[in-house]
C-alpha cells in the first residue's frame, strides 16, 4: 500500500472541529464545511461556535466541502450525523470521488433500513477503503488537551497500522478491531443509555439508578447485537462498555443532556432545541423501534423508546415500572 494522502475532515460541529484539532498535531488538516461563509468566518476567528475558548491551531485549513479533489491515498474522515451519510455518498459520486480512503466518526444507524455507516458508503462506493472510529471520546475534553483512547476498526489489517501511523499522538491512542459492524453499533446504543441516565439525574436520582441503568443496559446492547448476528463480545470493548459510561457521566454528553431534560419535564421537541446539537440517541431509538415487532426482551430501551416517542403522563412511574420489572 502507498503512503498515505492528506487528511480531510467533514464535518465543523463539535467532533468533526475536535478531530481536526488532534490530527493536526502531526499534520495538515483540511477541514470541510457547508458553505463558504462558514469557513470564512472560522479561518477568520480561528475558532468554532461549538468549541468557544478554544483556538484552532494554524495547520487547520478551514473550507468548503469539496474545495479540491480527494485522491485515491487521502484519509476522509467524516464526522456528520449519520443521516446524511447517504447524501454524502451521492456528493461523492457527483464528483467523480469513488476511490479512498474513509474513517468514520459518525454515529448511528439507518433507522428505515438497520444499514449501519459501512453498509451505506459501501454499497455506493465498493472502492473505498474503509475505517470505523469509536470509543469514549468526549469531545469537549479532547478539545482541552485531555487524553484519550479509541478503536480502529477495519477488515484490513494494514490499514490499521497505517492509519495508526498517521493519525496516533500523544493526545489520542488506538485499539484494533476487524469488527467494524459491532463497533458501530455497539457505539450507537450507547446514546440511548445515556439518555436513561440523564433521565434518571432529571428526575432526582443519583449512582445507586445510574449503575442499574448501565448494567442492564449492556444487557440489551448483546440481546441486539446477537439478534442482529453480530460479535456480541464488542459490547464489552471500550467501544461499548467503555464509550457506555464515559457518555453516561459526562457532563458534556449531548444524549445525556437531552435525557436530563426529559426528567425534567421538557417535550422531546424542546429538549432537542435545548441541547442545540444533534442527539444522536434520538435518531437510534427511531431505529430500535423498527425492531420492536421481533419482541426482543428489551425492557429498558423499549422504555426510553417510548417517552421519547409517546405522550408519556408520568415518567418517573414509567420509568421505575420498567427498572423494578428486570431482573438479571
Amino acid at each position: 500500500m502507498e503512503e498515505l494522502g492528506k487528511i480531510i475532515v467533514i464535518g465543523s460541529g463539535n467532533w468533526g472541529t475536535t478531530l481536526a484539532m488532534i490530527f493536526s498535531q502531526r499534520n495538515k488538516v483540511y477541514l470541510w464545511t457547508i458553505d463558504e461563509q462558514e469557513a470564512t468566518e472560522i479561518n477568520k476567528t480561528r475558532e468554532s461556535q461549538f468549541l468557544p475558548d478554544i483556538k484552532l491551531p494554524d495547520n487547520i485549513i478551514v473550507e468548503k466541502k469539496f474545495s479540491r479533489q480527494i485522491e485515491k491515498n487521502d484519509i476522509v474522515i467524516t464526522a456528520i450525523p449519520s443521516r446524511f451519510i447517504e447524501d454524502l455518498t451521492d456528493e461523492f459520486i457527483a464528483n467523480n470521488t469513488e476511490e479512498f480512503i474513509i474513517v468514520n466518526a459518525s454515529k448511528g444507524v439507518e433507522h428505515r433500513t438497520l444499514k449501519t455507516v459501512w453498509e451505506t458508503v459501501m454499497a455506493k462506493l465498493p472502492k473505498v477503503q474503509f475505517a470505523n472510529l469509536a470509543g469514549p471520546t468526549i469531545a469537549r475534553e479532547i478539545a482541552e488537551g485531555l487524553p484519550a483512547k479509541a478503536i480502529l476498526a477495519a477488515r484490513d489489517v494494514a490499514l490499521l497500522f497505517q492509519l495508526q501511523h498517521k493519525l496516533e499522538n500523544d493526545l489520542l491512542k488506538f485499539e484494533f478491531s476487524r469488527d467494524i459492524k459491532g463497533v458501530e453499533l455497539a457505539s450507537a446504543l450507547k446514546g440511548l443509555i445515556a439518555i436513561a441516565v440523564g433521565m434518571a439525574d432529571g428526575l432526582g436520582f443519583k449512582t445507586n439508578i445510574f449503575g442499574i441503568i448501565m448494567t442492564y443496559g449492556v444487557d440489551e446492547f448483546v440481546t441486539i447485537m446477537k439478534f442482529l448476528g453480530v460479535y456480541h463480545k464488542t459490547a464489552y470493548s471500550i467501544a461499548g462498555i467503555g464509550d457506555l459510561i464515559t457518555t453516561c457521566i459526562s457532563e458534556n454528553s449531548r444524549n445525556r443532556k437531552f435525557g436530563k431534560l426529559l426528567g425534567q419535564g421538557y417535550s422531546t421537541e424542546s429538549a432537542l432545541k435545548e441541547v442545540g446539537m444533534v442527539v444522536e440517541g434520538v435518531s437510534m431509538a427511531k431505529t430500535i423501534n423498527k425492531l420492536a415487532k421481533f419482541n426482543l426482551s428489551i425492557p429498558l430501551i423499549s422504555c426510553i423508546t417510548r417517552i421519547i416517542f409517546e405522550d408519556v403522563k408520568d415518567v418517573k412511574k414509567e420509568f421505575m415500572n420498567t427498572l423494578n420489572s428486570i431482573s438479571g
